[in-house]
């Protein structure tokens, strides 16, 4: 009798194991499916092709699950007002979130959020603490960053032009705009490297090519002058109005002297041009 129920339960137990699996399974390939790596994912392809909108959402969704990549991307988005209007609180909590976790795009855009003093008081020891997180970790955006407070002693931070050669260069190695844009202001300036105007003509070329604004107005100077470049008014104008596209405010002066120049016939209002010579580099 014992064997006759024992061979009954077999089945059944059989049977018990098989769906247990196969529930779990599904489990499995329901969170590959639907958990916050897949949206992020989601998310990342719509913000490749710029559909900002479509994109928000998602990263909402995996940043609801403490996903660092999409807290992360979620701040920056809020922080540059993609796919929502400008946020600087929501851009410093989510990139807060991030960064306290460990990732490194979110602590570089943390430590800028102190630097520039957007949705948390500015304090440049605390933007300096988040970028040397966001740098040992390999970030270029940080590794540009930290460079560039060393390079002007930014935060009780002394001048050291070898440590902002230093870390410019790596952030250079990855192509970062900020990097390059550094780096040529280091070669125009003779700072942590010999002064060679044709240096910085390049790297701030490069660094305009991925429209940074500020390397844009600086290739716009070099051409003016004929620095590093043959003299080109067209040119010079040209990355000049790149630059105030974007909003910066040094080009739009450079620009409206470039044009006075031209409209006097090459006769400079001097004084007023020399006092705005001195900050556009700045």
């Amino acid at each position: 009798m014992n064997n006759i129920i024992a061979n009954i339960k077999k089945p059944y137990i059989i049977g018990a194991v098989v769906l247990l699996v196969v529930i779990g399974s599904s489990f499995v390939v329901y969170e590959h499916e639907h958990g916050p790596e897949e949206k992020y994912q989601k998310g990342l392809h719509y913000y490749k092709e710029k559909l900002y909108k479509e994109a928000l959402p998602l990263f909402e969704e995996a940043a609801e699950h403490n996903y660092a990549p999409a807290e992360a991307k979620l701040g920056y988005m809020y922080l540059n007002g993609l796919g929502a209007s400008m946020h600087f609180q929501k851009a410093a909590y989510w990139l807060k979130k991030a960064a306290e976790q460990g990732d490194a795009k979110g602590e570089a855009y943390f430590g800028y959020m102190y630097q520039a003093g957007l949705g948390v008081p500015q304090d440049y020891s605390k933007a300096i603490y988040w970028y040397k997180k966001a740098a040992h970790q390999g970030d270029a955006l940080g590794e540009a960053a930290l460079g560039n407070m060393y390079l002007f002693g930014k935060g009780g931070l002394p001048k050291d032009y070898q440590k902002a050669l230093y870390w410019t260069k790596k952030a250079v190695k990855q192509g970062n705009d900020r990097g390059e844009e550094n780096l040529g202001y280091m070669y125009f300036r003779g700072w942590g490297v010999p002064q060679d105007y044709s240096k910085a003509a390049y790297w701030f070329k490069k660094a305009a090519k991925q429209e940074d604004p500020q390397a844009e107005n600086n290739l716009g100077y070099m051409y003016e002058h004929g620095l590093g470049v043959p003299q080109d008014y067209s040119k010079a104008a040209y990355w000049f109005k790149k630059a105030v596209e974007q909003g910066y405010a040094p080009a739009k002066i450079n620009l409206e002297y470039l044009e006075l120049a031209h409209l006097f016939g090459g006769y400079w209002i001097k004084n007023k041009y020399m006092k705005w010579k001195e900050i556009i580099l700045e």
